[in-house]
């Protein structure tokens, strides 16, 4: 009897719902993090106290109490990613880029007889997910189809066991005696060659409303709304091959007549997650001028709650030495919420040198106060463990920036800027540094083209499976540059 109609007769007992195990604390920290972004000019200098681009109401609605005039403003966003890989003694170098909308929207100066009323809207980048990721060497302690026999996912470990991944051990067909294909009549593990390629793209942006007053003389306030939205998309190809020959015996069934006639040549797994973000946002902030040139700001950004709609899926292929095929996956959906937890920040700006400003800021955020959540009831447990995870393992930081900004003349302003943000997970030292310049040039009247670049480095790991003995991780160095480029129109 072939693997197909052994399937197919305890198809009743299979559960085929959502590959719960696509959720981790990984998610929480991914959706929880952000990089300054915002708009070509926030991509440089921090807009805690300061009026810079259009994005600034994310960092502090208050400061667009700040702007001179109205504006229209638009620009992109590219980013360029490389990453280096360490993984079984091997080095290997991936990259990947996207390129999308950074900021559209309006600022309006409505006219007053004194102090200064601004209200606007529209769209500004609030992070992105770039990530790129490669890796291969020889492996003679553990494979990828360890995990598929190990899971407590029944619709990936059938779809496992379909696609010859995972097969019968000994005689006993309950399944109470399976084991990695690799593994299978062989004394001691002889080993597999590993290759992998991994893709995450997609960013977030909010769509937002603002205003901002000077409420008393220089003391300006400001709040936002907006609508959180974005995409995020992961693609992994896994595989393994026997190019040392190690399994040349006629032990697999290809045809299902009970006669072994072929061996594994390799096993490709494909994973893909498809995930839709959305969420509310809402800021409060205040800027206040003691003396002249000389400013101090805060605001508060609520706690909000995403919600993840994703789709998933995992295919196994196995090739054969006689070149026959079986192939299985194992699709899901499902959707949970994930608690941002709040950010506090604060700055200040001095003006007082001459066609200069320095400007910098400190975010205060609380990853450990992170959560997910799941409706259904049974998945309690689950959700009970990755939210003390994130208690035990996520760590409370404050994120710093830095920058200067030199008007030339009229029609052209430098920019310089620096931040650096802890890492937010105890015991990985994944802290990001970035380094950014910019300028902004007066093209005609009325129309600016302003310009950031920002480079950013940091390590990070990426765990490719787990099993109860091992867990297979890759080595990252993360190299990341940023480009945003746009035009201020005045209105």
């Amino acid at each position: 009897m072939s693997k197909k109609s052994i399937l197919l007769l305890i198809g009743v007992f299979i559960i085929s719902s959502t590959q719960i195990m696509a959720q981790s604390a990984d998610d929480v920290l991914r959706y929880s993090l952000e990089y300054p972004s915002y708009d070509p000019v926030s991509l440089v200098t921090p807009a805690v106290s300061n009026a810079t681009g259009f994005g600034a109401y994310q960092e502090n609605p208050a400061s667009m109490a700040l702007f001179d005039e109205s504006f229209l403003s638009m620009g992109l966003s590219s980013r360029f990613l490389d990453e280096t890989g360490t993984y079984l003694g091997n080095t290997s170098n991936y990259s990947d880029n996207q390129t999308g909308i950074g900021d559209l929207g309006l600022v309006y100066k409505v006219p007053t007889t004194r102090g200064s009323l601004v209200v606007g809207g529209g769209y500004s980048q609030t992070t992105d997910f770039n990530r790129a990721l490669s890796a291969s060497g020889r492996n003679e302690r553990s494979t990828i189809t360890d995990f598929y026999n190990t899971t407590s996912d029944d619709s990936l470990f059938f779809a496992a066991f379909d696609a010859y991944a995972v097969d019968f051990a000994t005689t006993d067909s309950s399944y109470a005696e399976t084991s990695s294909i690799f593994r299978i009549g062989f004394p001691q593990y002889p080993g597999i060659n590993q290759d992998f390629e991994l893709t995450e793209r997609g960013k977030t942006g909010e769509y937002s409303l603002f205003l901002a007053t000077e409420f008393l003389e220089n003391f300006y306030v400001g709040g936002s709304i907006g609508y959180y939205s974005g995409t995020y998309t992961y693609r992994r190809e896994f595989l393994e091959s026997d190019r040392q020959n190690d399994y040349n015996a006629t032990f697999i069934d290809s045809d299902g007549d009970g006669n072994p006639d072929t061996d594994i040549d390799n096993i490709l797994s494909e994973d893909r997650i498809d995930a839709e973000i959305q969420a509310f946002s809402a800021r409060l902030g205040i800027i206040y001028e003691p003396i002249p040139d000389f400013r101090l700001a805060a605001s508060y950004e609520f706690p909000s709650k995403l919600f993840i709609d994703e789709e998933f899926n995992t295919i196994i292929t196995s090739t054969f030495d006689n070149t026959i095929q079986f192939s299985d996956d194992a699709p899901g959906a499902f959707s949970y919420t994930i608690t941002r937890p709040q950010r506090i920040k604060a700055g200040l700006t001095f003006k007082g040198i001459p066609k200069l400003t320095l400007s910098g800021s400190a975010e205060v955020i609380a990853y450990s106060d992170a959560e997910i959540d799941f409706d259904e009831l049974d998945l309690n447990p689950l959700e009970n463990d990755i939210n003390s995870t994130v208690r035990s393992a996520f760590t409370d930081v404050i994120n710093l920036r830095g920058g200067l900004e030199y008007e030339t003349n009229n029609s052209f302003t430098t920019r310089l800027g620096y931040a650096y943000f802890p890492s937010p997970q105890d015991g990985i030292d994944s802290e990001r540094q970035f380094i950014s310049g910019g300028f902004s040039a007066v093209l005609t009247k009325g129309l600016t083209f302003d310009f950031g670049l920002q480079y950013s480095f940091w390590d990070d790991q990426n765990a490719l499976y787990s099993t109860p003995d091992v867990t297979e991780v890759v080595q990252e160095q993360v190299t990341r540059l940023n480009v945003m480029a746009g035009l201020r129109m005045t209105l």
